[in-house]
């Protein structure tokens, strides 16, 4: 039998016992990155009004109040629209509903500002692409932050979010006719990652 004259005892020997907290933070930064790397989702900061999204942006006053008006037009344009006043206070509470010429409409609550994925900047927000919300009183989503789509976005009690970066492509078309907790219905098909 031959006999190899050079042996790497390095590799014969044993390796040491990982702990429990060694292999912990293994499998974090390992499962970390696969999960990070099929993700595609961003941070989003939800307002009510104009004064709270200036109050949280000092800097960008102007910016604020632009991103308003501009989640204002979009949900004037794709808020999903009732033939009465007590169909959409239905879904969207009492005072929830306006009414424009024959139809009733949900009043905007609030909009939702995403992180601008153009830059490295941490704090950059992308206000040229605002989305409206609604406050959902349906029963299957009550005090939830809905867009004019149905699709949810999480706890009307919360101002940050994260949200597919989908969330902010505008809608295509407009406003739908809908009858009493249509929009409810509406709501339970969509998921809270999408836009």
């Amino acid at each position: 039998m031959k006999r190899s004259r050079q042996i790497n005892l390095g590799k014969m020997r044993k390796l040491p016992d990982l702990s429990a907290a060694q292999l912990a933070k293994v499998s974090i930064v390992i499962g970390g990155g696969a999960v990070l790397s099929g993700c595609d989702s961003t941070d989003a900061f939800i307002y009510r009004t104009v004064a709270e999204c200036e109050l949280d942006n000092p800097l960008d006053l102007q910016r604020c109040e632009t991103a308003y008006q501009n989640a204002l037009s979009e949900w004037h344009r794709t808020q999903p629209r009732y033939l009465s006043m007590r169909d959409c206070e239905y879904d969207f509470g009492y005072n929830g509903c306006e009414q424009r010429a024959r139809y009733f409409y949900p009043l905007m609550a609030g909009f939702m500002i995403g992180e601008n994925e153009q830059t490295s900047d941490e704090f950059d927000l992308d206000f040229d692409h605002p989305k409206p919300l609604g406050r959902s009183k349906s029963a299957n989503s009550y005090n939830k932050w809905v867009g004019a789509n149905g699709t949810l976005f999480g706890d009307a009690s919360k101002y940050k979010t994260q949200v597919s970066s989908k969330a902010f492509t505008p809608l295509k078309g407009s406003s739908r006719t809908l009858g009493r907790g249509g929009f409810g219905k509406t709501i339970s098909s969509k998921s809270s990652w999408g836009g």
